[in-house]
């Protein structure tokens, strides 16, 4: 079930990257194209793409800011500064462990 999971992530991941890859590549192919003006399927198509384009930069974003924020928060929120660590250990409490 594990390595069921992982691996339909990994083909969910390897898709999304098709798709990016894909339509910068169709964007950059067509950029130089002749126009014929209003209702050009091409141009309607690379608006299409930057749509998407964008789209998945702003879950890029929240990604980042959903995965990264607590870690900055939980580091920066110590009380006296600076503070990687803030799980209280038996050393941090200087237990002395006897067998």
């Amino acid at each position: 079930m594990k390595t069921q999971k992982r691996l339909l992530a990994l083909l969910l991941c390897a898709g999304m990257l098709f798709v990016l890859f894909a339509s910068s590549a169709y964007i950059a192919h067509e950029a130089e194209h002749r126009c014929t003006g209003d209702g050009c399927e091409i141009c309607e198509n690379i608006a299409r793409m930057e749509a998407l384009l964008q789209s998945f930069a702003l879950l890029g974003v929240v990604l980042v800011f959903l995965f990264a924020l607590p870690g900055f928060l939980r580091v920066f929120s110590a009380e006296h500064g600076f503070c990687a660590c803030l799980s209280a250990t038996p050393v941090s409490w200087k237990v002395r462990l006897n067998n």
